[in-house]
């Protein structure tokens, strides 16, 4: 699967695509940045609530690029990439502010082998089986 970098101005673009995230009864087509430096996949809390998706009660805290703390929640869902579907745990949070959910190492790089070249301003995303 090939997809082509998203552009947000003239000279800013970056590596997000829609995927389609599936609760129990609804799904969502939801924009997501591929970031190899996020070690887990990590989603708007509001998108849980609209899809009606189990968080657990108890908050997990991590860590952004900034040094503040941003508490979450674990939920299972499920991910659909091209033609791909998979079933995974991410962290729902309140990320509204960035437009789009975060696809990390765990949930996403462990199912896919990933190349990103800024140069064609291109993703290729090859699914690869799951070892654990």
């Amino acid at each position: 699967m090939v997809y082509p970098y998203l552009e947000f101005t003239a000279t800013i673009r970056r590596p997000i695509i829609e995927i389609i995230i599936k609760s129990e009864s609804n799904f969502a087509i939801y924009p997501v940045l591929i970031d190899s430096g996020a070690d887990y996949c990590i989603f708007n809390i509001e998108l849980a609530k609209a899809l009606g998706i189990k968080l657990t009660k108890k908050r997990t805290n991590f860590r952004g690029v900034g040094k503040d703390k941003v508490k979450g929640f674990w939920g299972k869902v499920e991910i659909k990439i091209g033609n791909q579907t998979y079933q995974t745990k991410a962290i729902f949070a309140e990320i509204s502010q960035f437009g789009h959910g975060i696809l990390g190492q765990q949930g996403f790089f462990d199912h896919f082998d990933v190349k990103l070249s800024y140069q064609k301003q291109a993703i290729e995303i090859e699914h690869t089986k799951v070892s654990n």
